[in-house]
């Protein structure tokens, strides 16, 4: 009997992964395309397979491991026809996700680090640098004088170099989220040693003979590209490229495959797996609306690594190191304590459920106070996805259940950095699990409304609405808990505002499920008369008949059945869940109604 492929979570180096015949999707035929871009830069989002990619590049191009290439690569696509370059380059590598995230010590720890990574490259090729390199390349002062030894003494020689960099963005991502402007300028503009490295790197590119013949670069976004070079005027951004959408990630054929590789031998259903990835971890697609969609590659993996080891469905489906690395970009939406421009994109996000904006390809930190450069950056970090164009322009949305929690999470953190609301975050999923099971509606509902009224009282009434919708929304979503909190989703013909729509896959002991309509009255105008509330109440019954008498809702949700189809809707195995409707009428940031009709 075979023995089952193992799943290395987290595991980015290609050698070991085929050697432990671990789970992998075979991408080795975009090398071909590859090729015809000497330098390029592929940027995306956290957790989507950028290492495993850099790694699979160096081992199929260093010449360390030339004569391992049928161990590396015999099987795969590449393996059965390889280019002429294959295993002909040394190569310098770096990755750049280790270095410090703190102002007081990154130039010495990125200079340590760049000099490390000299110094083994001297070491490893001792034997095919020309003569005396390797002992003057170890016996240069700092990191800027060994790469200035790398570059001469490899221009000078019949040596063809390959640069690796991987993550180059990471640490002054966080320095700008975290330390603010003035530290990531001190790092990319001017004098900064980021700079400067890659000032040495753009030389090394051009000239002739020059030393690096090829070069590949990963990030998240292109913001720091623009401020170290003024845009990647030494190379191409492949990122948008068609034939590149699918680099990284899993197509639907691919978690179709490992779903039912996996399911027969540890017990699961495949079927619910699958669509349980669909839900959660798809829908990101890159360069255009037509583009494959893609799931992430860490979040799958760590996904079906937690059925296959524990062959119970996690209660957790959001990888922790993921919330972490967004949690990083919260301080983008506030300056000072107060909420900006960035914070406004966002909340209609969540609000509105998409965003009309170009997809901007190049822009300059300084610039992220434009409403288009933030809605683009969204995009590359991966919290929105495109979804169509219009008019000219790009429509983003967010892709999947991870992402809108996630995005969700920075309206509440934001707020909090106004005035504190996090710890009521944990009071939300507490009434949200004591709905769950029993029904209990109201206390949830109070401190929802008491939130809203609060950040009301800091905007301006003229959004009143948006900041209705949003924050609801953002903190229902970021609380957590046993439900999809889906927004303006269509039901019965038409778009029902709000629902707390039961995740039975996972917990299938919810009893009780929400559909709210949410009607709002201008702070400006006069507080409703019996009579205008009476017919407000009256109209959201009707949208809530409307909604809730919808078959394929009622199937999904597992609803017990009303008198008017009891006797056509069969319903599954599972305990009925109970519809409740509620009507919620705002005047301003005051809930004046909430009922259950």
């Amino acid at each position: 009997m075979e023995k089952k492929r193992p799943i290395l979570y987290g595991v980015a180096d290609y050698a070991e992964i085929r050697k432990a015949n671990a789970w992998f999707v075979d991408r080795t035929a975009k090398i071909r395309d590859l090729e015809t871009t000497r330098y390029a830069m592929f940027l995306r989002p956290r957790r989507f397979g950028k290492s495993l990619i850099v790694s699979m590049l160096q081992y199929y191009y260093d010449v360390a491991f030339a004569d391992r290439f049928e161990e590396l690569f015999g099987g795969t696509d590449i393996g059965t026809n390889p280019t002429e370059e294959h295993g002909k380059y040394l190569a310098l590598y770096f990755d750049f996700s280790g270095i410090s995230k703190k102002t007081d010590n990154v130039r010495e720890d990125f200079d340590y680090y760049v000099a490390l990574r000299c110094d083994t490259f001297a070491r490893d090729y001792a034997a095919l640098l020309p003569e005396g390199l390797s002992e003057r390349i170890l016996k240069a002062p700092d990191c800027r004088k060994k790469m200035n030894e790398i570059v001469s003494g490899v221009r000078a020689s019949t040596d063809k170099l390959y640069v690796f960099i991987d993550e180059y963005d990471n640490f002054t991502n966080t320095i700008l989220a975290e330390s603010g402007q003035k530290a990531y300028d001190e790092l990319c503009h001017g004098d900064g040693f980021f700079k400067q490295f890659f000032t040495i790197l753009k030389t090394a590119t051009s000239g002739t003979n020059a030393p690096v013949t090829r070069l590949f670069i990963t990030g998240v976004s292109p913001v720091t590209m623009d401020d170290v070079t003024s845009g990647f005027n030494i190379g191409t951004n492949i990122s948008l490229d068609s034939v590149f959408a699918d680099f990284t990630g899993f197509r639907h054929d691919d978690l179709r495959t490992m779903a039912d590789y996996y399911a027969p031998l540890c017990g699961f259903d495949a079927d619910k797996a699958y669509d349980a990835a669909l839900i959660w971890f798809d829908n990101c697609r890159f360069g255009s609306a037509d583009a494959p969609p893609l799931a992430n590659t860490t979040l799958v993996l760590n996904f079906f690594d937690k059925l296959v080891r524990v062959r119970t469905w996690p209660d957790n489906m959001i990888d922790a190191n993921l919330r972490t690395d967004y949690a990083k970009i919260r301080h983008l939406v506030t300056v000072d304590r107060r909420l900006n421009g960035n914070f406004h994109v966002l909340e209609k996000l969540i609000a509105g459920g998409s965003l009309e904006e170009p997809l901007i390809e190049s822009f300059q930190a300084r610039e992220l106070s434009m409403k288009e450069n933030f809605t683009s950056l969204l995009y590359w970090l991966g919290i929105t996805t495109i979804t169509g164009k219009k008019f000219g322009k790009t429509v983003f949305g967010i892709p999947n259940e991870t992402l809108k929690e996630l995005a969700a999470k920075m309206i509440p953190a934001a707020y909090s950095d106004v005035h504190k609301i996090d710890e009521r975050v944990f009071d939300i999923n507490d009434g949200l699990c004591d709905f769950a099971e029993n029904g209990e509606w109201r206390g949830l509902i109070d401190i929802l409304s008491g939130i809203v009224k609060e950040n009301f009282a800091v905007r301006d009434s003229v959004e009143g609405e948006k900041v209705v919708q949003s924050t609801i929304v953002a903190l229902l979503t970021a609380s957590g808990g046993p439900y999809f909190v889906t927004h303006e989703r269509e039901a019965g013909g038409g778009f029902y505002d709000l629902a707390l729509a039961p995740q039975l896959d996972r917990w299938p002991e919810i009893a009780h499920a929400a559909l709210i309509e949410m009607k709002y009255v201008k702070a400006g105008d006069s507080s409703p008369t019996p009579d205008a509330l009476a017919k407000i109440k009256a109209e959201a019954i009707r949208q809530l008949d409307q909604y809730s008498a919808d078959p394929a809702l009622v199937s999904a949700w597992n609803l017990a059945p009303q008198p008017s189809n009891r006797q056509t809707l069969k319903l599954s195995n599972l305990q009925t869940v109970a519809l409740h409707r509620l009507v919620l009428v705002f005047h301003g940031g005051d809930c004046i109604l909430a009922e259950e009709v």
